[in-house]
């Protein structure tokens, strides 16, 4: 069996088995998540054809990537409405050539940035360095993405991260965090990795090793009650299973208030 078909992109990190998808995917959590939010979790396709068309012109090298790697690109590339007068982060993007080919697809500038990945400061398209302390002027940016990356900002890092985020997002400017790992049970690991066929563990690697589970208070607590600049939409994505079963359905879209 491959490290690919073992390390499914959205599922990195999940609670202990006893308490997996049972609780995170039922209607009465639904209806409690939209509950916090204020507002209806919106119901979404993928357009499997348009998938198939985006996997032909995305080339993407790097050994892991199957397509449940490959849909976090796709709704980057559908739902932040891209095009040349944007500004667009790959934030905790490691070595992935996603924002090259948003730039080169959309003409606009792009970033990719890292912490442990890429040389600290900004090199071209590359800025190395904590996502929280991203060295552009206030308002520069207007697109950013995170691809199954927010669940391993450990410590207080996703909440410094978010108050990053809403001083280098321009008024309207929009951040998309896929998949959005939320469940009735809170959850942190500081192993995060895959298991081989030979049941030897394997870490993934710097910056990765943790991974949080947000549950509906800890989402409140952390992200809401932080991004008071920021609305949010969350979707749920109706057919992602015809994608890759393992892969995890919600994401969500935060827009610059002002």
């Amino acid at each position: 069996m491959s490290r690919i078909r073992i390390s499914k992109a959205w599922t990195s990190f999940a609670p202990p088995s006893s308490e997996r998808s049972p609780l995170s995917m039922t209607q009465a959590f639904r209806e409690r998540f939209e509950s916090l939010l204020g507002q209806p979790i919106i119901p979404v396709e993928i357009d499997l054809t348009d998938f198939t068309d985006f996997k032909d012109l995305y080339r993407d090298e790097r050994g892991m990537i199957d397509d449940a790697k490959l849909i976090e690109y796709y709704i980057s590339y559908r739902w932040l409405d891209l095009g040349p007068d944007d500004t667009y982060i790959d934030v905790a993007a490691q070595d992935c050539p996603f924002a090259f080919f948003v730039r080169d697809t959309f003409g606009c500038q792009a970033y990719r940035q890292d912490l442990f990945y890429l040389e600290r400061g900004i090199h071209g398209s590359d800025i190395g360095g904590n996502a929280a302390r991203i060295p552009l002027d206030t308002g520069s940016v207007s697109k950013m993405s995170l691809h199954n990356s927010l669940e391993h900002f450990e410590g207080r890092s996703d909440i410094k991260f978010f108050k990053e985020a809403q001083r280098l997002l321009r008024p309207g400017g929009k951040l998309l965090v896929v998949p959005l790992f939320i469940g009735d049970i809170y959850s942190t690991v500081n192993d995060a990795g895959w298991v081989d066929e030979a049941g030897v563990k394997h870490l993934w690697g710097p910056g990765a090793r943790f991974a949080r589970w947000y549950d509906l208070p800890s989402f409140r607590s952390r992200i809401l009650d932080k991004s008071r600049r920021l609305g949010i939409e969350v979707f749920h994505i109706d057919n992602v299973k015809t994608v890759d079963p393992q892969c995890f359905p919600y994401f969500a879209v935060f827009e610059k208030i002002g």
